[in-house]
């Protein structure tokens, strides 16, 4: 299995990490009480990321 794949599925991992506590980071962090539009945009991005990380 390429190292991608286990990258990917960490990537996948954090994402729910941050689907749970409600925070995420890109260069600073969201919250998504206080920022719902940069918080799911962000959580977006990274899933995307995960996501390339199979198709590499």
């Amino acid at each position: 299995m390429p190292w991608t794949y286990y990258l990917g599925i960490t990537l996948l991992l954090w994402v729910l990490w941050d689907l749970f506590s409600g925070s995420v980071w890109l260069h600073r962090e969201y919250r998504r009480t206080h920022e719902p539009f940069g918080y799911w945009l962000t959580m977006l991005l990274w899933t995307l990321v995960a996501v390339s990380c199979f198709y590499w």
